[in-house]
């Protein structure tokens, strides 16, 4: 496929031309003034292989904010469309901004409100490419919660807020960044999509393999299996393909995640004394174990199933495993060359934080989360509220 561009002019005018609905629009929002900017434009040329494969009709439509270059001198919203025989047009710019900060909460809404008008959609689907790291709060080191725009960070209740506003309800919300799978971010996304791909580690600056999984992102023929393509695209290329064999992923079925929310609560407020057990030496073992953060994130995200197995003195409750394979419809991993350990026996897929001495930054900012109430954290009386 040529990058060659048409632009699609913003007039005001008595009668616009009515845009045309489409079946499926996917909106890939890349944050890419950063790091990784290469590897993140490499997506846009991944994505246009990926289309020429494409078996249903729709559109898909990417809002690039990288370094300035003579093919995007400004952050610019583009898109492909696909007919029912599986023509692809080339390239159309259908908006382009100023200099602005694309993590801002109202650049954000602004964006999403002009994919929403000049690319409808009877269904959508959502990426995120950009650094992460998961609900960690934003600050002026390594967390970055998500994107990373010049410095610039969004934290995921203010991501949550954003995706609210725009009144979509998305099919799937793909995370293609790096430990985005914890429950702390599912439970905030909660009402944004059906489902969230997410990986609970890190993710290889490559990220997804869009020449082999975009027609699975246009599909609308069967919505689970869909995503579960997706998320097995992902691991089967980093298992068969990439240099770096490294990946894990999950995809999180929400409407499942309030039960899984509610077990959970049931659990803590049942075994609430064991949680004084999750001292330094625990957590250090934790962290060797199932932590999914490396140095410095590490103590950020453990293996959820770790945690409530050893929290209900190493008796997991049937009612929890099955809530959870119910929840997380999909899981798995690739560590041949392993970024932290992975025990086959425990992983689930998704994380959860412990709170624990020495984070106080992390452990006032956990409470302000939905999770921190769902979950019952608030009614421990142990941990980090009385020490």
């Amino acid at each position: 496929m040529g990058l060659a561009a048409l632009f699609v002019a913003c007039h005001d005018e008595e009668e616009s031309p009515q845009i045309p609905i489409t079946v499926r629009t996917v909106f890939m929002y890349l944050v890419a003034d950063n790091d990784i900017s290469g590897d993140i434009y490499n997506n846009i040329a991944s994505v246009e292989d990926g289309l020429k494969k494409a078996a249903s009709p729709g559109t898909f439509v990417i809002y690039w904010d990288g370094p300035r270059s003579s093919e995007f001198p400004v952050p610019t919203l583009f898109k492909y469309e696909v007919d029912d025989q599986g023509g692809v047009t080339e390239r159309i710019i259908v908006q382009t901004y100023g200099e602005q900060d694309s993590v801002d909460p109202s650049v954000m809404l602004k964006v999403f409100n002009d994919m929403r008008q000049l690319c409808p959609a009877d269904s959508y689907g959502l990426i995120f490419g950009s650094h992460a790291t998961g609900w960690l709060p934003v600050n002026h080191s390594k967390s970055r919660s998500l994107g990373d725009d010049n410095g610039s960070k969004i934290n995921i209740p203010e991501l949550a807020e954003v995706l609210s506003q725009t009144s979509i309800h998305f099919n799937y919300i793909l995370m293609d960044a790096c430990l985005m799978s914890q429950v702390e971010v599912a439970y905030e996304l909660r009402h944004a999509a059906d489902y969230l791909i997410l990986s609970p580690a890190e993710v290889i600056s490559t990220g997804f393999p869009y020449f082999n999984i975009t027609k699975d992102l246009l599909a609308t023929n069967n919505a689970r299996q869909n995503v579960i393509d997706i998320a097995r695209g992902f691991i089967d290329y980093y298992k068969n393909e990439a240099s770096y064999h490294w990946a894990t992923i999950a995809v999180v079925k929400l409407d499942e995640l309030q039960a899984l929310t509610d077990i959970t609560f049931s659990i803590m407020k049942q075994y609430q004394g064991n949680i004084s057990k999750f001292d330094l030496s625990k957590l250090n073992s934790f962290q060797n174990n199932y932590g999914y953060g490396r140095r410095p994130l590490d103590y950020s995200s453990y293996d959820f199933r770790a945690f409530i197995r050893e929290l209900a003195d190493g008796n997991l409750p049937i009612t929890f495993e099955e809530q959870l394979d119910r929840t997380i419809i999909y899981k798995d991993y690739v560590n041949l060359n392993p970024l932290v350990n992975i025990d086959v026996e425990t992983y689930s897929g998704i994380g959860c934080y412990i709170p624990h001495d020495g984070y106080d930054n992390w452990n006032n900012y956990f409470k302000n989360l939905s999770w921190y109430t769902a979950a019952g954290w608030d009614g421990t009386g142990y941990g980090l509220f009385h020490r």
